[in-house]
């Protein structure tokens, strides 16, 4: 274990490369979840401008207005399912390490696929507020025969709909308010999918009306149907799997609890929980539970960081139950196989995560050095955990930050990545320090990772 700073006292970190401007704009303003928002985004600007130029007027085809606006939800809600994103990351890592150090680097960028969410979704919105503008001018010229009332009305309550949900996942509202912003988005999520069918069949109705044409055949021929029969399948998915799953928990300290429970998982997985079936999920990675005489058992670590997880640390009950849903998706770490050698840095509950990685199977273990910045680490998680550290990495540096004070991260993270020689930097920390460590050593050149709290 090290406490002093000698280990890095003497390094000189290069400095940062580019002007200040550019490298702002290329790992910050124009990072890859920025870069996928753009691409989505403007292929939907492209085709606002084409369609209101072939028009010239407000009197736009509402059926292609629907259409656009249903699918741009419909990515954004599969680019969100685990069993997409798993299989994003198994195509990523389909690529052999010996592959161009490059290419590699930029697909374990994966992780920030959100920006393809983020940009649909709010194209989604621009497209059904059009939509809006479109039906009452439609509904002011007298276009709307049937039930035009309602029609206008329920387009309303829909855009509202889409508005509030956007609103509540901008950023700054989303760390401000996080239960709201999860509640909005699931909830209110579910509602607009609901008022968007009254709305098809009530524009399709309508069309019955002038044209004469069954309702039902009009319906099938719009693309929104299909889209809203695959958006609202992907919406009752993960809930298929929702089930009640018995923890054992493991009390290590008044900062942390270890949560084991037997279930056979892939590598490196992270589970959502919750203590009510339709309350608000809590994310976690899972690591192999190697005391465990059961093969299949999983453990979790949960630190003292908001109100809820505070409440499940300070439960003293051994026996836990917590609902789960859906199917345990692929975490940041788990894109770090596609590189020959990595240096882990973690702080406090962090660990967790990264244990899942440092304890892989033999045939996908990576050679890996762990850094790891914590106080009191033997007293508030264990020396299980630290030992479990150790074997995977006998140098490994945990520093206890009660005894050494709070280390410059990105000079020891610099210094341990070019002793061992590794081809990136995988960091599990609070935002804060991630975002610090992943600029610091990519403005230097080093590829590094780390997660992006976008949801």
């Amino acid at each position: 274990m090290t406490t002093t700073s000698a280990f890095y006292e003497d390094t000189i970190l290069p400095e940062k490369r580019q002007s200040r401007l550019m490298r702002h704009a290329r790992h910050t303003f124009l990072n890859v979840y920025r870069r996928l928002f753009s691409i989505v985004f403007i292929a939907n600007v492209v085709g606002f401008v084409w369609i209101t130029v072939d028009h010239h007027t407000l009197n736009l085809p509402v059926e292609a207005l629907a259409t656009a606006a249903s699918a741009n939800i419909c990515v954004a809600i599969l680019i969100r399912q685990e069993y997409i994103v798993n299989l994003l990351y198994a195509a990523c890592l389909a690529v052999p390490p010996v592959a161009p150090l490059r290419l590699r680097r930029q697909l374990a960028k994966v992780y920030e696929n959100g920006g393809i969410h983020s940009g649909a979704a709010i194209a989604s919105t621009l497209w059904f507020a059009l939509l809006t503008i479109v039906i009452t001018y439609q509904f002011v010229k007298g276009e709307i025969i049937l039930h035009s009332g309602a029609v206008l009305a329920i387009t309303y309550i829909l855009i509202a709909f889409l508005v509030m949900i956007v609103f509540f996942a901008y950023p700054a509202m989303r760390n401000l308010t996080h239960n709201t912003f999860e509640f909005t988005h699931r909830f209110a999520g579910w509602t607009a999918i609901g008022i968007f069918w009254v709305d098809l069949i009530l524009l399709a109705f309508n069309t019955h009306y002038t044209t004469g044409t069954p309702v039902g055949l009009i319906i099938v021929r719009m693309p929104t149907l299909w889209f809203l029969i695959i958006i609202t399948f992907h919406l009752a998915l993960p809930w298929v799997r929702l089930r009640k799953v018995k923890f054992e928990a493991q009390n290590l300290s008044n900062h942390a609890v270890r949560l084991n429970f037997k279930e056979k998982l892939a590598p490196i997985r992270g589970v959502a929980l919750s203590t009510s079936p339709f309350g608000q999920y809590h994310s976690f990675a899972t690591f192999p539970n190697t005391a465990a005489q059961e093969s299949d058992s999983q453990s979790i670590i949960v630190s003292s960081a908001g109100d809820w997880t505070k409440a499940q640390v300070g439960d003293e009950s051994t026996e836990r139950h917590y609902w789960m849903r859906g199917i345990p998706k692929i975490g940041v770490l788990g894109i770090a196989t596609i590189f020959k050698s990595v240096v882990i840095v973690t702080t406090g509950s962090g660990i967790g995560p990264c244990l899942a990685f440092i304890n892989l199977p033999e045939n996908l273990r990576r050679p890996c050095r762990v850094l790891w910045s914590t106080p009191r680490p033997e007293m508030v998680y264990g020396q299980e955990i630290c030992n479990m550290v150790l074997a995977a990495d006998p140098e490994a540096i945990i520093w206890d930050s009660k005894v050494g004070g709070r280390p410059d991260m990105v000079k020891m993270t610099y210094e341990l990545f070019t002793q061992s020689g590794a081809e990136a930097v995988f960091v599990i920390s609070n935002p804060m320090l991630t975002r610090k460590l992943v600029f610091g050593l990519e403005s230097r050149g080093v590829p590094a990772f780390g997660p992006i709290w976008d949801s």
